[in-house]
């Protein structure tokens, strides 16, 4: 999918870069090894998210949004489980993950297709990312509301893949990408974080910033949706911010 370069009226130039086209090889633990979602004591309401600077990580020059997006993840983890051990990344050094990872290359601007997710996880686990790895991914049904906010109460953050309606263009940073009757043609795919919900919406990070958008939002443009399994989510203690022990989370991947 070729990456197109939008005008967001708070950051200026924004890219997407969710790339689909690939076979998919990647094997994803189910969620329901961790239990139907109906059984998870996860809260009404739920903030992972901390005031930190996320970084649009080079998403504002090519379409590296999945590479965004994992960075993402790790600096939340971190800023929850580790709030004394801060982690950041620079946009260079998501830009060079993005070549890493899909082979974009620098001086080829064609090159510039975007990054399947399961590629991404792949990488992430076999190969880590600047010294973060992961023991492996888990699938979201994305119809299942209960399991995704139970996901990212476990999980501490999940990734959102969707079809960006144009109208979400126009919002500003901090604003809502709920259906407000805008213009609603598909621009092409992006992938974000998702770090918390409400009684309404999710809470979600991309571009930099964080937004939030109701249930109704999801239903209409999500298209995919998988969870991480991750030694950074776990503190000192052996536990998640959410109480789940790791040896559990691993126990229960290695089930799939």
């Amino acid at each position: 999918m070729p990456v197109e370069i939008f005008q967001h009226i708070t950051h200026g130039p924004v890219k997407l870069g969710l790339d689909l086209r690939k076979p998919r090889a990647f094997k994803l633990a189910p969620f329901s090894n961790y239990g139907k979602a109906s059984s998870i004591a996860f809260p009404p309401v739920l903030a992972w998210e901390r005031p930190i600077d996320w970084s649009m990580l080079g998403n504002d020059a090519v379409g590296n949004c999945v590479i965004a997006k994992t960075l993402h993840q790790i600096m939340g983890w971190f800023a929850d489980a580790h709030a004394g051990s801060p982690v950041t990344f620079t946009a260079q050094q998501a830009i060079d993950l993005y070549s890493a990872v899909t082979g974009y290359n620098p001086n080829d601007p064609t090159t510039d297709q975007g990054t399947d997710p399961l590629a991404m996880l792949q990488y992430w686990q076999t190969t880590g990312v600047y010294g973060h790895k992961i023991e492996g991914g888990v699938s979201l049904d994305i119809s299942n509301l209960d399991a995704l906010k139970a996901a990212v109460y476990i999980f501490g953050s999940i990734e959102f893949d969707i079809n960006v309606p144009a109208y979400v263009m126009n919002v500003p940073a901090g604003g809502s990408w709920s259906n407000t009757g805008g213009d609603q043609s598909i621009l092409g795919g992006h992938s974000i974080a998702a770090v918390g919900y409400g009684r309404q919406g999710f809470r979600i990070v991309s571009w930099g910033t964080t937004y939030t958008a109701d249930f109704n939002f999801w239903s209409q443009f999500l298209i995919g949706a998988t969870a991480a399994v991750s030694e950074d989510w776990i503190k000192k203690s052996g536990r998640s911010p959410s109480g789940v022990d790791m040896n559990g989370l691993l126990a229960d991947l290695k089930a799939a």
